[in-house]
């Protein structure tokens, strides 16, 4: 995937009185908020350009700049494989976007949530992750990272006789139940003859996800959906933290796939910083990537047909997805949260026969697969749960911004690995599976040959790293990247060389990248803007589960519920990621 060019960028002042910048390969146009959506739309339907997929909004927070908000908008032209970043600026409002894209809705509730700008046009401008009666805007930069205490709780140990210590009875603010049902009221209103909670902690939901259907007998009619049980502030955190502090949280997100999550993240930061890792590091990334893939893929088998009632999938895909986190655990050191990337590379190499462990998985794990076929490909309850359920058209993916198996199921070709491929992704062979139908069943058929295309990569990168076993893994002779432990110890460079890094950080150059993966649940970005700084001034993460969720309300209209819950596990959202 390029970014537009400068000179292809320029023709649109021709049209309109933009200002044009770039940074690295990415370009972005700034123009006048009250010429946007005229902007957008000749982006959009100009066939020169032809800029029809939304892929993410944004917000930036500039305190003491006059207007205050810098309003971010990524887009794709299919036709050109080209990005290109639009912007304006904004003290209060911005024109709704839902009319040109509708993946724009949870964006600009989103944008509203956190930052309190409000859009004209918007059909129901709610919080997306916060309760409708709070008062404040979190990724504000007036707003402190512990939050405002203004909620009295006193102690209830404190007494005459007992002392509370340094119990501070005010604390940050969380919803009453109160609270909880006006939040509920403003999502939804009842027409027809019952409102449904499901979840957030229903074992369908796959996590934390509050749905609300509106129903008539069995059949749902209305739905939204509350987000943000799981929201821990990453992007907030993650303001004052150095790029490297900030790798443990992005395990955190995807947790079924935090591998791929870190390697997203390390790809745009190097990226930024001008870091170029060691080839062995780049052929271990993809390996990790692919294998991590086929074990959230398998993850992701096992509990949808459970969900569907077929025990005995369940049972076989956890046995051979706990064979890779053993292989995970034998060469990152953790079976979940690894953390096992490193700016410049990887934090280790890889241990003795860790290779011949992953060929015997390759040579083992095709007939698995063939066993899992057998049960279910032609099986007619799956086929009945599955066929024709949450039908996704080609003008779907490039409206809502869905990507991922949800993207390749209408046909759509949309795979960061082939478009913009990163580590050794260019020098692998493997095919893009794709759907004819957009259905819950075609998203079945393109995750089972995803694990046979991701373990034909894992072989490939098995036998080059035969050939690399004794090239370095970490570019630490690159300035921003950390030294290894045994450095550390022998070189009194590199020892002043790690204390600089970890107590002030990579002071990246002023500039902005975005950068995305092809994480298991779709495009999973990340938009840095540095001030030449230790830390980010910005970290927008662009969630592949989050705006493919987003269709989930408008597939299920007229469906029942049993439909839900098939729909639901072939999205394959997780909530880490999409509350972030």
């Amino acid at each position: 995937m390029t970014w537009i060019t400068l000179d292809k960028a320029k023709r649109i002042n021709s049209v309109f009185d933009v200002k044009i910048e770039s940074y690295k390969d990415n370009v972005w146009v700034e123009v006048e908020k009250d010429n946007l959506i005229d902007l957008l739309k000749f982006l959009k339907e100009d066939p020169d350009f032809s800029f029809k997929m939304f892929i993410d909004f944004t917000v930036v927070d500039y305190p003491y700049h006059n207007p205050r908000f810098q309003a971010v908008y990524i887009l794709y032209s299919p036709e050109y494989n080209e990005r290109i970043i639009v912007k304006t600026w904004t003290d209060d409002t911005l024109p709704s976007l839902i009319n040109l894209w509708k993946g724009a809705k949870w964006a600009e509730r989103e944008a509203y949530d956190m930052f309190g700008i409000k859009f004209d046009g918007h059909d129901n401008l709610v919080r997306m992750f916060l309760w409708e009666t709070y008062p404040y805007y979190p990724l504000r930069k007036d707003f402190p990272k512990e939050g405002f205490k203004d909620t009295f709780l006193p102690s209830l140990n404190e007494g005459k006789n007992i002392p509370s210590h340094d119990y501070d009875p005010y604390h940050t603010a969380i919803p009453t139940l109160e609270d909880l049902e006006i939040t509920e009221r403003k999502r939804i209103s009842k027409k027809n003859q019952i409102v449904l909670n499901w979840g957030p902690l229903h074992p369908g939901t796959h996590g934390t996800i509050w749905f609300l259907f509106d129903l008539e007998g069995e059949t749902i009619r209305e739905c939204d959906i509350i987000l943000g049980q799981l929201h821990r502030g990453i992007e907030k955190l993650s303001e004052d933290l150095t790029y490297t502090q900030i790798i443990p949280y992005t395990d955190r997100m995807d947790y079924i796939s935090a591998l791929c999550s870190n390697i997203a993240y390390v790809n745009a930061v190097e990226k930024l910083l001008g870091v170029q890792p060691p080839e062995k590091a780049k052929w271990i990334r993809t390996m990790l990537a692919e294998l991590q893939r086929i074990n959230s893929h398998l993850l992701w088998l096992g509990t949808t047909a459970l969900d569907l009632g077929a025990l005995t999938m369940f049972l076989y895909t956890f046995r051979e997805r706990e064979k890779l986190m053993d292989i995970i655990e034998g060469i990152a050191g953790i079976r979940l949260n690894s953390s096992f990337l490193r700016i410049g590379g990887v934090r280790y190499d890889l241990p003795e026969g860790a290779l011949d462990v992953i060929k015997h998985f390759i040579k083992d794990f095709p007939s698995r697969i063939k066993d899992y076929e057998d049960l279910l490909t032609k099986n007619r309850i799956w086929i009945r749960r599955n066929k024709d359920v949450g039908i996704v058209s080609k003008e779907d993916v490039y409206q809502y911004g869905l990507t991922g198996v949800m993207a390749r199921s209408a046909g759509v070709p949309y795979d960061i690995r082939y478009i913009q491929p990163t580590d050794a992704y260019a020098d692998v062979d493997f095919e893009i599976p794709l759907g004819t139908v957009g259905d819950a069943y075609d998203r079945y058929l393109i995750r089972m040959e995803e694990m046979k295309q991701s373990l034909r990569i894992v072989q490939q990168c098995v036998e080059k790293l035969e050939k690399l076993k004794d090239d370095k893994y970490l570019a630490t002779e690159n300035p921003y990247v950390l030294p290894t432990l045994n450095e550390v110890y022998q070189s009194i460079e590199s020892m002043v060389k790690d204390f600089t890094l970890r107590i002030y950080g990579e002071k990246a150059p002023a500039g902005e990248v975005y950068v995305s993966g092809e994480n298991p649940r779709g495009e999973l970005g990340f938009y840095i803007v540095s001030k030449g700084e230790g830390k980010p001034y910005r970290l927008r993460i662009r969630s592949g589960a989050f705006y493919n969720l987003q269709i989930f309300p408008e597939l299920i209209k007229g469906r029942t519920v049993a439909d839900a819950v098939a729909l639901l596990g072939s999205i394959d959202p997780v909530v880490g990621e999409t509350d972030r």
